[in-house]
C-alpha cells in the first residue's frame, strides 16, 4: 500500500524544467488518493445538526496526511532576459492582484504550460516578475491557468496589469488552510507580507475540493470548514477583497486506476453545493468556474490535471465571473 506522504508529495511536482516526460505526473495524486479512498469515514451528518468546524478537524484528524513543503515547489524564477520588477511600481496603477489558493489543479499541472505576453506578474520572495510557466510560490513544474488568464484580463481591459500570488499545494484538503492546519501560516503570512507592501489582495481565487471528495466529507463537513475559512480570510483582506470559490471535486479513483475509462472517475455533489452555497454578493463573496463541468474526464492530462485546452477553457470561464459589470470602476488598491 503506498505511503500516506505520496498523494501530497507526488514525484510530478519537482523543480521547473522544460524538457521532461509527459507520463512522469501521473502519480500526482494516485497513491494518496488510494489512501484517503481506503480512509474515507461515514459522510452523515444531519442536515438539521450541522457540525461545529473544531469537530470535523477532530473527525479527521487522525486520517490528514502531512503535505509536501519548500521541497515541492517551483523554483523557475522566470525569463533571465526580463529581470524583477518593482513591486511598488505596479501598485501605482490600476494593478488586479489575486491571491491563488488551493490545491493542484490551482497550481502548476497544466500540460503544456503557457508564457504570458501582456503585463502579467507572478509575486514570490518580495519580488515581482514577468510571468513564465512555472508559477513560483506554488507546487508543480509544469504550467498554471493563470497566465493564461492573465493575458484574458489584461486584453480585456479590465485591469492594465495582473499580479498573481500562487500558493496552492497538491493534494491539499481544506484542513490543510483552516485554523491549525499546516498551512495556515502560509496564508496569513501571504497576506500579512502582501498589506505590509501595499499589495492587499483585489481578488483571492480559492479552487480545491477534490481531496476532500476523496476523503468523504459531506456537504455540512465541507460547508462548515469553508465558511470559516473564508470568514478568516475576509477578516485579515479587508471588506473590498472579491473572494471567488470555484467548484471542484473530480478526480480519478485509484481503485479503479483507468484514466481513459470515464467510470473510473468519482466526483461529489455534496462538495460542489457547499463551494455554491458559499457564494455571498453581498459580502463579495462569488462563484468561481465549475471545474467538474468545464473539465470532463478526457481533458486531464493524467487523470486528475488540465490539458493546455482545458487550462483555456477554465481561464475564458473566469472572465465573466470577474468582471461583474462593475469590477472595472472599483476603486483598486
Amino acid at each position: 500500500m503506498p505511503s500516506l506522504s505520496d498523494f501530497f508529495s507526488p514525484p510530478g511536482e519537482r523543480a521547473f524544467t522544460r524538457h521532461r516526460s509527459r507520463l512522469s505526473g501521473f502519480a500526482a495524486g494516485v497513491a494518496g488518493l488510494t489512501v484517503l479512498v481506503l480512509l474515507a469515514a461515514d459522510p452523515g451528518t444531519a442536515a438539521h445538526d450541522p457540525p461545529l468546524p473544531e469537530a470535523v478537524r477532530a473527525r479527521y484528524a487522525a486520517v490528514l496526511p502531512v503535505a509536501g513543503t519548500d521541497g515541492e515547489l517551483a523554483v523557475y524564477e522566470g525569463d533571465p532576459d526580463a529581470p524583477a520588477v518593482d513591486c511598488a511600481s505596479l501598485a501605482s496603477g490600476r494593478l488586479m492582484v489575486a491571491l491563488v489558493v488551493g490545491q493542484s489543479n490551482a497550481s502548476n499541472t497544466v500540460d503544456p504550460g503557457y508564457d504570458a505576453v501582456k503585463p502579467v506578474y507572478a509575486y514570490y520572495g518580495g519580488q515581482c516578475r514577468k510571468v513564465r510557466d512555472a508559477v513560483p510560490g506554488a507546487t508543480g513544474d509544469r504550467g498554471s491557468s493563470w497566465s493564461r488568464l492573465g493575458d484574458r484580463i489584461v486584453a480585456s481591459g479590465l485591469y492594465d496589469a495582473v499580479l498573481f500570488v500562487d500558493i496552492a499545494r497538491g493534494g491539499t484538503s481544506l484542513l490543510h488552510w483552516g485554523r491549525g492546519g499546516q498551512f495556515r501560516g502560509l496564508l496569513e503570512g501571504t497576506i500579512g507580507e502582501l498589506s505590509a507592501r501595499g499589495l492587499t489582495p483585489t481578488h483571492v481565487l480559492f479552487h480545491q475540493g477534490e481531496a476532500d471528495c476523496a476523503m468523504g466529507l459531506s456537504r455540512d463537513e465541507y460547508g462548515a470548514l469553508l465558511g470559516e475559512l473564508l470568514a478568516d480570510i475576509r477578516n485579515r483582506v479587508g471588506p473590498k477583497t472579491d473572494i471567488h470559490v470555484s467548484r471542484a471535486s473530480l478526480y480519478l479513483d485509484p481503485a479503479c486506476g483507468d484514466r481513459r475509462d470515464p467510470a473510473c472517475y468519482r466526483s461529489c455533489p455534496a462538495i460542489t453545493a457547499a463551494q455554491t452555497a458559499a457564494a455571498d454578493p453581498e459580502g463579495r463573496i462569488f462563484p468561481g468556474p465549475n471545474s467538474d463541468l468545464l473539465v470532463p474526464w478526457f481533458d486531464r492530462n493524467d487523470g486528475y490535471h488540465f490539458t493546455s485546452q482545458a487550462a483555456d477553457r477554465f481561464a475564458a470561464a473566469w472572465m465573466p465571473l470577474l468582471a461583474r459589470g462593475n469590477a472595472p470602476q472599483r476603486p483598486l488598491q
